[in-house]
């Protein structure tokens, strides 16, 4: 990660935002705290595998499409 970046900014307000939070909370809830700590990052790592997946998967239609020579606007310019 980039320091100063967005994506830096935005980890460091919601560690502030966690922490204090953890901080503000009676001591019978903090297990429910850690609770939904660990639930979101499993969510973000599905949601990042997923959106990486769906990304890899576009790319290699549109490699695909291209290596295709059926297409009448894919051929070459010069026989």
């Amino acid at each position: 990660m980039i320091h100063g970046s967005d994506a830096a900014r935005a980890v460091a307000e919601l560690s502030d935002a966690e922490n204090r939070l953890a901080q503000a909370l009676p001591p019978e809830l903090q297990p429910l705290m850690e609770c939904v700590t660990k639930a979101q990052g499993k969510v973000d790592v599905i949601m990042a595998e997923t959106n990486y997946i769906d990304g890899f998967k576009t790319g290699a239609r549109f490699i695909l499409e291209i290596l295709d020579d059926t297409h009448e606007n894919l051929k070459p310019l010069t026989e």
